[in-house]
């Protein structure tokens, strides 16, 4: 146990050194922050709820597909419920304090997150690129109108009735992306970018299970980035981090942030 932490505090030394040195720097965030602020899991291979959702009967399965929310919107909804309540009521955790705190001080670029329940910006981050969406807006399938998520949610917790545009009655889709469909455009770009001019990538919170984020990670190492990696469990590019802080990220965003304060 002794050796054990004697080896995630080297760690986060390493991690806060290489960020003292002041490189071109994004942090890359999954559920695993998330789920420290009491929110389940969302994606995660195994585990998330849209994992989860793909071992049910076709019939419910297909309710986590566009088709399926169109058909049966307010099946989707009643499964979907409980996550949009918690999401409502979660607050930031030291994690994503930390990165604030990190960007406001100007060691971060921003944040890309595969999260889209708005945490980092209520802790205050200031550029977020939300890769997988936001529950921040819902856009009307009808006449393509955007509002606000959260009174949709709050409407939808205490009614439970599937939400409908204000300006047309058609049916509201929250703007996360669900099972088929394809990343925002304007998000990937954004992130794409960031990742390309990033020096140093600081992943925390997902196992990066696959898809285009790994890709576009793996290309950011072949053009010389350098990774720092924090995460309970192992990542397919452990083997290629600088350095791997295997902590929880609510211990150890704080401690590399305390670190570097006066650098």
């Amino acid at each position: 146990m002794a050796e054990r932490a004697s080896a995630v505090a080297e760690s986060i030394e390493q991690a806060a050194a290489l960020l003292a040195r002041r490189p071109r720097c994004v942090a890359l965030t999954g559920a695993g922050l998330s789920t420290r602020s009491g929110l389940p899991d969302f994606r995660s291979p195994g585990s998330g709820l849209w994992a989860l959702a793909e071992r049910l009967p076709d019939d419910q399965a297909r309710l986590m597909t566009l088709q399926g929310f169109k058909e049966a919107p307010e099946a989707f909804y009643a499964r979907f419920r409980p996550f949009l309540a918690a999401v409502l009521s979660a607050a930031p955790n030291p994690a994503h304090l930390a990165l604030a705190q990190l960007e406001a001080a100007g060691y971060l670029q921003g944040v890309i997150t595969q999260n889209g329940d708005g945490l980092h910006q209520k802790a205050g981050s200031q550029t977020v690129v939300e890769i997988h969406g936001s529950l921040a807006t819902a856009t009307c399938l009808r006449c393509y109108r955007s509002d606000a998520g959260p009174p949709l949610w709050q409407a939808l917790c205490a009614r439970g009735e599937a939400p409908r545009c204000r300006h047309c009655g058609g049916l509201m889709k929250p703007d996360v992306i669900l099972t088929g469909e394809q990343l925002p455009w304007r998000a990937a770009l954004k992130a794409r970018t960031l990742l390309r001019e990033s020096a140093l990538i600081l992943i925390a919170g997902t196992s990066l299970p696959g898809g285009p984020v790994l890709a576009w990670l793996e290309a950011a190492c072949d053009r010389g980035a350098r990774l720092a990696i924090i995460n309970l469990g192992p990542t397919l590019l452990d083997p290629a981090a600088e350095v791997v802080v295997r902590a929880d990220v609510v211990d150890a965003l704080p401690a590399i942030a305390q670190r570097l304060r006066g650098t």
